[in-house]
């Protein structure tokens, strides 16, 4: 009989967005079994998130299927959580018999695991997904917001990014995050962003954009609709902590239903958020200042990559009503902060 030498195995969440989202889980793992091993299998994006954030005892880089399945089970853990809904991901620790297999009975996975509990209902917020699965192993979920700590390393990659664009001595920051890695039914129209990015410049602001690697094309077509603006653009080679780092230097960030405006919720920084296609009830952000702008119409949410209509739920958002909602934001800053 193979001796197993203990520790917990979590198969981590694909999208930034989920992976940030996911942080109060591994505090509530971490907290039930003090000095307990726990390591995080993730694709690189989140793992770098994890890797920052800190509970985790090792992160470790997915690699494939079959190699991430030898490694675990060279490991011999006895528990593991599988916290995506896929058939794929509940594979990896069924291939490297842990005794243990913990996640929600999707994906026709069920013959997978040893502990299977019924998905709960999509009708509350993404952050209490997994309450239910830590409930059935007898452990209280975290409560608190997903908190991301910034390294000095990533500080100072920030401050240089930042100075590098002229970005150090102007007016406040406004970080604008076009993108949004589902699909482009949830990006606010890039012109809006660039009309926007000339509004808040007139009111003093200085702004940049904030994209992923590959989105830089959507860059350059949010600067064609804001000539005559100093519009740098950063992030593209940053990784999601990096990406988070900048965020925090902001003094507000503007961003689509996405990786970014969870990172920057992460890292205290207020965030208006524009959603569309998809329900800010279930992913809007938390454990910040934030301003949700919605325009909800009879499809909505409709979860869809591509709109059979006009697109009328992201384009019913005005300019107007973001720079209304971003100095609402720093208003109410400003004066809590004169407050404290």
């Amino acid at each position: 009989m193979v001796k197993r030498s203990g520790g917990r195995l979590v198969v981590a969440p694909n999208w930034i967005g989920d992976a940030v989202l996911s942080l109060p889980v591994l505090r509530a793992l971490s907290r039930a079994a003090p000095g307990e091993r726990l390591v995080v299998l993730a694709r690189p994006g989140p793992a770098a998130i994890y890797r920052a954030e800190g509970t985790a005892s090792e992160v470790r880089t997915t690699s494939g299927l079959l190699r991430d399945s030898l490694a675990a089970q060279r490991e011999r853990f006895s528990e593991a959580w599988i916290l995506p809904n896929s058939y794929r991901s509940a594979l990896v620790a069924f291939l490297a018999a842990i005794p243990r297999r913990i996640g929600y009975a999707t994906d026709g996975r069920r013959h997978l695991l040893t502990h299977a509990s019924d998905a709960p209902p999509r009708t509350g917020h993404q952050l209490h997904d997994y309450d239910r699965l830590l409930e059935s192993r007898g452990i209280a979920p975290d409560a608190g917001p997903p908190r991301l700590p910034i390294r000095q390393e990533d500080v100072e990659s920030a401050e240089g990014a930042l100075s590098r664009a002229g970005l150090l001595t102007n007016g406040p920051l406004a970080l604008l995050a076009p993108g949004a890695a589902f699909g482009w039914t949830k990006r606010w129209p890039p012109a809006r962003f660039g009309k926007l990015a000339q509004a808040l410049a007139s009111r003093g602001f200085s702004c940049a954009l904030a994209v992923g690697p590959g989105e830089e094309g959507l860059a350059e077509e949010v600067r064609a609709d804001a000539p005559g603006s100093r519009l740098p653009v950063l992030g593209a080679d940053l990784d999601p902590v990096g990406l988070a780092a900048l965020a925090a230097r902001a003094k507000v960030v503007i961003a689509n239903d996405s990786g970014p405006m969870h990172l920057a919720a992460a890292v205290g920084t207020p965030v208006v958020a524009l959603f569309g296609p998809t329900d800010p009830g279930r992913t809007g952000p938390t454990g910040v200042r934030h301003d949700v702008l919605d325009r909800y119409v009879f499809c909505s949410p409709c979860y869809l990559k591509e709109c059979p209509y006009g697109h009328e739920c992201m384009r019913g958002i005005e300019v107007a009503d973001v720079v209304a909602a971003v100095e609402r934001l720093v208003r109410r800053e400003t004066r809590e902060g004169l407050t404290t």
